[in-house]
């Protein structure tokens, strides 16, 4: 094959289409989704020529995404509303044949569903019953493609934000699909990653021939991959439809206005606006150009652990010096992965430094603002200083805006930190008034924050961090997936929020921010520390297979009714903690593993509520026998604690396979829980963000055992609603390979039984005999 020429960007730009893809045609498309009066996209008729590669752009909420959903044939699968209109693709309904439409979401992450990027890959050919020994090849072969070459086994939790969309093209590409769907695959990327991410699409799609269609609201670096340009309008219309360049001489102009980002036309100004003062605000407290907040030597690591495995640790950031100062903006630039997130979140005390100092401005700390502490507190670290104190102080605007709502309407969340912190209301409801309308958010005001587009989720996280007038504003990429309009909005309120006196620090791969940064702070990525060489020695219970483990708990059930004493749960109690104990020993060579009694023992702590309310139930409804009550508790205990044992060790993968091959569980109910039970082991990192949040917006109870048992609740709840909307887009990423219409299924790893289960499951037996022995033997 001849060299094909080369982009400004220096990516490889693709020779002629060899059409081989499918035609898409969409015939007066009309999609409400449930709760919003007007719809997203009305009567929006479309045609893509086989192998035509498009770029769909539009201003925010115009539709994009949701169109692309419903060319995939996905608009029900985890939304609901009213739909009318048709979508074919190949003239045929979309998801008729498995895998034939490939969608790539804007959150790669959210659609990963395997614990190694191997698995990760093959789960679309699962669903097309592609025969095993054929998966590991054409995974490997679509991981080369795209240009991963770390191991096979390496976990999707380690990739970079770059890698992380490679990975989700590859899982797409695997099922060489004719259709490819993109969604603003290079929007939280560096620019040099972008134009990787952006070369390996180009050249996929010409090599297979694939009809592309590409979301993005940046156009630049697009233009000269595609073969055409539509565009919609606010209300979901096609204004705009032809050759990128010839689109853009034509009604170039008329599209910037319309928040088009058109190459060539200069970025808007920032929104002019100017806040209403908020009595008792802290911002403007610091004199302009004085440090509001100074880390020195700051090292920040993250620790994360999976089921039967160590933890790991990764380092964020290493002997970082960061200065924010009042009335001016700090701009933290740098690659996908380098710790820009973590580095701001320290800073503003939402995580505890590993080591290195942070320090807030004498007039900040509670001891100086009225707080009524003790001067010491002058010294307190902000990662130590009550949920109250750090929202006067501090605002957030997270990378993933969905976990900063907080209130049930749109208006109602950014009223919360005003109502915490006891600001005049009057003027609290005008300021918010005012941030909702510059935002462009005044419509949706009585609206489920929820129920938000992305950008509008963004840009409402955005109005609930200034509207109490904090010093210090953290926005983690604020204007990711916004228009110009909505550009301008957002850096305005950032303007805004600079000119009353905040120090406001801001990380982004935006050109225009940094540009009106005043200060820009280029932050790599630490060098990790050189892993271990000495391996890891596996406990006896993570050599088990996880049926074996699951049928060993099983074993257990018929003991409420074998045991009637205390004596008798005492002794088969004591039998299940010494084969516990012998199933976590990790006889060989090695070094041992850490954590295998804490994490039974963390297993355990939800459940001791449990049998104290059963002992004390059975305290009263027993005449206060401590007898009947200490039976009861025991024999609650012994239900629970072969479960706390081997729950460590059953990985939802290898159970998911097991189940379905060695009992001929029916494939979609196994694959559902597998997903289910994968995400559940991502509850501690959702459960952080959530009382992170909390914590900065003022509402989170830092005393009192009743306040924080109702905020649990609360929490919980919104773990439940987190988990809610994770489950969604996984549900849309694994519909978008195929699992939808999958009628029969392969799957990619075996489940043999070895010696190992049996003696497991001997020993969950062992204790049923047990039992049965006391019970004939003691009173």
């Amino acid at each position: 094959m001849s060299s094909a020429p080369s982009d400004r960007a220096g990516v490889a730009r693709p020779g002629p289409v060899v059409a081989g893809g499918a035609e898409v045609r969409v015939q007066d498309l009309t999609w409400r989704p449930f709760g919003r009066s007007r719809a997203v996209l009305a009567g929006l008729d479309l045609v893509v020529q086989p192998g035509e590669r498009v770029l769909l752009a539009g201003p925010s909420g115009s539709g994009k995404s949701t169109l692309l959903r419903a060319v995939a044939g996905l608009l029900l699968t985890a939304d609901s509303g009213e739909l009318s209109g048709s979508v074919t693709v190949g003239g045929h309904a979309p998801q008729e044949v498995p895998g034939e439409v490939g969608l790539v979401l804007q959150d790669p992450g959210a659609g990963v569903v395997a614990s190694s990027i191997e698995r990760d890959v093959a789960f679309g050919l699962e669903n097309v019953s592609l025969p095993r020994e054929q998966m590991r090849p054409r995974a490997e072969a679509a991981l080369r493609e795209v240009g991963l070459t770390m191991s096979p086994d390496s976990s999707p939790t380690t990739l970079s934000g770059g890698e992380s969309q490679r990975l989700a093209l590859a899982g797409a590409l695997a099922m060489e699909p004719s259709v490819l769907l993109l969604d603003e695959p290079t929007a939280m990327l560096d620019a040099t990653t972008a134009a990787e991410v952006r070369g390996v699409v180009a050249a996929v799609a010409a090599r297979r021939g694939l009809t592309l269609v590409v979301v993005e609201h940046r156009l630049e670096g697009w233009l000269d991959l595609v073969d055409r340009l539509v565009v919609l309008d606010a209300a979901g219309s096609v204004v705009a439809d032809g050759e990128p360049r010839q689109v853009l001489a034509e009604q170039g102009q008329a599209l910037a206005v319309q928040g088009i980002w058109v190459p060539g036309v200069p970025d808007p100004e920032p929104l002019s606006m100017a806040l209403e003062p908020v009595p008792g605000a802290t911002a403007g407290t610091v004199d302009r150009g004085r440090v509001v907040a100074g880390a020195t030597g700051l090292r920040v690591e993250h620790r994360s652990r999976r089921l039967g495995q160590r933890s790991r640790t990764t380092l964020a950031a290493d002997g970082a010096d960061l200065e924010a100062r009042a009335g001016r903006t700090l701009a933290l630039v740098g690659p996908s992965g380098a710790g820009k997130s973590s580095l701001m979140a320290a800073l503003g005390g939402l995580l505890p430094p590993a080591r290195g100092a942070v320090e807030v401005a004498l007039p900040l700390t509670p001891a100086e603002a009225g707080g009524g502490g003790p001067a010491r507190e002058r010294l307190t670290p902000p990662h130590e200083w009550s949920s109250h104190d750090l929202a006067r102080v501090v605002a957030w605007v997270p990378q993933r805006a969905a976990t900063a709502l907080v209130g049930r309407t749109v208006r109602d969340d950014v009223l919360t930190t005003p109502r915490a912190l006891g600001q005049d209301r009057v003027v609290a409801e005008r300021r918010a008034d005012a941030l909702l309308s510059a935002l462009g958010l005044a419509h949706l005001a009585d609206a489920d924050p929820r129920q938000l587009s992305g950008g509008e989720q963004r840009r409402l996280a955005m109005a609930s961090a200034v509207a109490h007038g904090p010093a210090l504003v953290l926005a983690d990429e604020p204007t990711v997936g916004q228009d110009r309009l909505t550009w301008a909005a957002v850096s305005g309120v950032l303007a805004a929020a600079r000119e009353e006196g905040a120090a406001v620090v801001v990380t982004t791969h935006d050109p225009g921010v940094v540009d009106d940064a005043d200060r820009v702070v280029h932050v790599t990525a630490p060098v990790q520390p050189a892993p271990d060489p000495e391996p890891e020695r596996r406990p006896l219970l993570a050599r088990v297979g996880p049926l074996a483990l699951l049928a060993a708990a099983f074993c257990v059930l018929p003991l409420p009714g074998l045991l009637d004493t205390w004596r008798q749960g005492l002794v088969v109690l004591a039998a299940e903690v010494a084969l516990g104990l012998v199933g976590l020993l990790a006889p060989g060579h090695g070094r041992a593993p850490q954590g295998r009694l804490r994490g039974v023992l963390t297993r355990l702590a939800p459940a001791a509520l449990a049998v104290a309310g059963v002992a004390w139930s059975a305290w009263l409804l027993g005449g206060r026998d401590l007898e009947v009550a200490s039976a009861a508790a025991l024999r609650v205990l012994c239900l629970i604690v072969p479960s706390a044992v081997v729950f460590g060790f059953i990985e939802p993968e290898a159970l998911g396979d097991h189940l379905a091959q060695r009992l001929r569980l029916p494939a979609r109910p196994v694959v559902a829980a597998t997903a289910a039970l994968q995400r559940l082991q991502a509850f501690d990192a959702l459960w952080g963000e959530l009382m992170a949040t909390r914590r900065v917006r003022g509402i989170r109870a830092d005393r009192g055992a009743v306040a924080r048992a109702r905020e649990a609740v609360v929490v919980t709840g919104g773990l439940l609603v987190g988990a809610l909307g994770q489950a969604s887009a996984l549900a849309l990423a694994m519909d978008a390979r195929g699992f939808a219409e999958a009628r029969r299924r392969t799957w990619a790893g075996p489940a043999p039984w070895r010696l190992p289960d049996t003696v497991a499951l001997g020993a969950g037996l062992l204790v049923v005999a047990v039992a049965v022995a006391a019970r004939l033997l003691l009173p």
